[in-house]
C-alpha cells in the first residue's frame, strides 16, 4: 500500500481523470471490472468530486519493451485514477498507488459440460462393498448351516417317533436308514429358498422341524430388511443423471494426459480464462448464443486473487477512495451487483448438473438409467447358458453309457430267439 498523506475529504470538490476499460468511449473487447462504472459514481457522490474519462486502447497493465500500458498514463500524468483489476505485488506497490483490495476471487477452470453416460453401476451403489460382501458371506453360511442341519435332522425321529417302543431289528435295516436320507434335490431347495426370500419371491419352508424353521425364520426377516433398504435407495440412483466431468481439481490435469490445457482461445478440452467471474461471462455468452448450457465450472477453485484500483505514486487521494471502498464493502453491495451485470440462467449457472435439466417435463427413463438393470439380466443369461452347456458336457458320458445298456439289453431278447429256434 501506498503512503498515504492525504485527509479523508481531498477529493472534496476536486476533478479527477479517470481511466476505465470498458467505458462505452473506448474500443469494443477491452477487458476491466463490470462494476467498476458503479464504484465510481458512489466514490464521486461519497467524496464530492467530478470526473472525465481518459480514452485509451490498451489492455495491459505494464508497458511493454516498445509501447504503452494502462501504467502509462499514470506514469505520464495523464490519469489520476485506474479502475482495473491489478494485482497486488510488491513490484506494483513500488510504482503506484494501490488501494485496498475491492475483490476477491479465485481461478478457476472452464470445461465443457459432460454428456449424460450410462448409468451401469446403479445397480451396486445402494450398499458399500462391505455391505455387500457381508450379505455374500451371509447367503453363504445360511445355505450351508440349513444343509447341515437338513442332513442331521433327517437322522433324528420326528415328534417322538420311536421313543416308546423297543427296537426292533427292521429299524436298523438298510430300508429304514436310507429312507429319511437327504437327497440332492432337496439339497437345492435349500438354495431356491435362500435366494428366493432375497429376491422378494418367497417360497415354503423345505422342512417342518423347529430348529430348520428357526434359522429360516431369522433368515427371513434379514432379508426383508436388506430388501427394504436396497429397493429405497436403488429408485434415486436409477433415476439421477451421470455427468461425468472432465475435471474437478488442478491436479487432474498431472494424472490424466489426454486433457490439453488452452488459454484465452476458444474451448479445446477446457477453457482457463483469469477468473470465476470471467468465466461466468463465458458461459452466459454461450448460453445466449447456443441456448444450451455448454460449459461449466470445475467443482475445485484454486489459487486466490485480490484485486485493487491504482493511481499515481504517493495520490492525495489514495486514503479516500480507499476509505470509500471499505465502506462500500461494508454494505455487501458489491458481491449484490454480481445479479445485475452477470445474471446467470437458473439452468446454467456454472455448477455442475445435478438431477433433471427440464424438472418442469416428466420425462421418461432411457436406457441409460437402466444399464446396470440390463447388465445383469445378461450377466445371469451367460451363466445359464454357461451351467447349461456345463451339465450337456457333463451328461455325455452318462448317455453313452445307457446307449450302450440298451443296445446290449436288445440283443438280448434276439440270440434267445435263435438259440430256441436251433434248438427245434
Amino acid at each position: 500500500m501506498g503512503v498515504f498523506s492525504s485527509t479523508p475529504d481531498s477529493l472534496n470538490g476536486q476533478h479527477i481523470r479517470v481511466i476505465w476499460s470498458r467505458w462505452s468511449g473506448n474500443p469494443a473487447g477491452l477487458s476491466g471490472p463490470l462494476k467498476g462504472g458503479l464504484i465510481l459514481e458512489y466514490l464521486a457522490t461519497r467524496w464530492n468530486f467530478t470526473y472525465e474519462m481518459v480514452r485509451v486502447t490498451e489492455n495491459r497493465l505494464e508497458p511493454p519493451a516498445n509501447g504503452r500500458g494502462l501504467f502509462s498514463y499514470l506514469f505520464d500524468n495523464q490519469s489520476d485514477f485506474l479502475i482495473h483489476d491489478v494485482l497486488l505485488t510488491l513490484e506494483r506497490n513500488n510504482v503506484i498507488d494501490l488501494t485496498v483490495p475491492w475483490a476477491y476471487d479465485y481461478f478457476a477452470f472452464l470445461i465443457p459440460v459432460a454428456e449424460e453416460t450410462a448409468n451401469i453401476d446403479s445397480v451396486v451403489k445402494p450398499f458399500q462393498w462391505p455391505i455387500w460382501l457381508g450379505l455374500g458371506v451371509s447367503i453363504i453360511c445360511v445355505i450351508a448351516v440349513l444343509n447341515l442341519m437338513q442332513r442331521l435332522l433327517s437322522y433324528l425321529p420326528e415328534n417322538g417317533e420311536n421313543q416308546s417302543r423297543p427296537n426292533s431289528p427292521s429299524d436298523n435295516s438298510p430300508t429304514e436308514m436310507t429312507k429319511n436320507r437327504v437327497t440332492k434335490g432337496e439339497t437345492g431347495e435349500q438354495y431356491l429358498y435362500v435366494f428366493g426370500n432375497l429376491l422378494s419371491q418367497g417360497g415354503s419352508c423345505p422342512s417342518k422341524r423347529l430348529p430348520y424353521r428357526l434359522v429360516a425364520g431369522v433368515w427371513t426377516l434379514a432379508a426383508f430388511f436388506f430388501v427394504q433398504a436396497y429397493t429405497s435407495t436403488l429408485f434415486t440412483y436409477v433415476v439421477t443423471p451421470i455427468h461425468q466431468p472432465l475435471i474437478n481439481s488442478v491436479y487432474d490435469i498431472i494424472e490424466n494426459k489426454d486433457v490439453n490445457v488452452f488459454i484465452r482461445g476458444g474451448v479445446m478440452d477446457f477453457l482457463f480464462s483469469k477468473a470465476k467471474n470471467y468465466q461466468k461471462d463465458a458461459i452466459r455468452g454461450d448460453y445466449k448464443k447456443t441456448g444450451k448450457c455448454n460449459l461449466q465450472i470445475a467443482k475445485e477453485l484454486f489459487k486466490e486473487i485480490v484485486s485493487s484500483f491504482a493511481l499515481q505514486k504517493n495520490s492525495p487521494y489514495t486514503k479516500s477512495i480507499s476509505q470509500g471502498i471499505l465502506e462500500l464493502q461494508q454494505t455487501g453491495i458489491i458481491e449484490y451487483w454480481d445479479l445485475w451485470f452477470r445474471p446467470m440462467p437458473p439452468q446454467c449457472n456454472g455448477k455442475p448438473p445435478i438431477g433433471n435439466k427440464t424438472p418442469n417435463k416428466n420425462s421418461s427413463l432411457s436406457l441409460k438409467n437402466l444399464t446396470g438393470a440390463f447388465i445383469v439380466i445378461g450377466v445371469g443369461l451367460g451363466l445359464s447358458f454357461l451351467a447349461f452347456l456345463g451339465e450337456n458336457i457333463v451328461a455325455i458320458p452318462n448317455r453313452q453309457r445307457s446307449r450302450t445298456n440298451r443296445n446290449k439289453l436288445q440283443q438280448v431278447p434276439t440270440n434267445a430267439n435263435s438259440d430256441v429256434i436251433e434248438n427245434e
